[in-house]
């Protein structure tokens, strides 16, 4: 009867083991937002990048060059509420991101350049538009709008003189 007590223990000591690392198992494949990843390249000026997940946005600018304003030159990551942003990448489905051209050629001499890409799953779709100005389809700019307000650093499109 002494060695029962024991044994039980480390059974019992198994199985939670067990289920704690399950559990951890579950919440990593399920924590990445649904499969949802986006990604917005801003040109011109700006050779920077935004990625936006389930739960945080990273703000990548370009290091091939300073920029005169300093908080376009750091790199951020700010932590989001999940639900907001789940609704967001639900509205660029339900406004048709899937349907949208590849590709928006411009003819201005120049342009501002934008490329979107939206991942869910195994899905994927890249929209480039040559100009954002011009020739952007509205949903695209809605998408550089709404993400510089997620990211929180007031990093909206510059237009220089060109």
């Amino acid at each position: 009867m002494k060695y029962i007590y024991p044994k039980l223990l480390a059974v019992c000591l198994v199985v939670a083991i067990y289920c704690n690392n399950r559990s951890v198992k579950n919440y990593q494949t399920t924590s990445d937002g649904h499969g949802y990843h986006l990604i917005v390249k801003r040109g011109a000026f700006h050779k920077d990048r935004f990625d936006l997940y389930k739960n945080k946005i990273r703000y990548t600018p370009d290091t091939s060059e300073r920029k005169a304003d300093a908080k376009y030159n750091h790199y951020t990551e700010t932590y989001l509420d999940s639900l907001p942003t789940i609704g967001f990448f639900k509205k660029l489905e339900a406004e048709g991101f899937w349907e949208l051209d590849d590709h928006y050629p411009t003819g201005t001499s120049c342009p501002s350049q934008m490329i979107v890409t939206l991942k869910h799953d195994k899905k994927s779709k890249t929209v480039i538009c040559g100009d954002f100005l011009n020739d952007c389809p509205d949903l695209i700019k809605y998408i550089d709008k709404k993400v510089v307000e997620m990211e929180g650093h007031d990093l909206h499109r510059i237009y220089t003189p060109g």
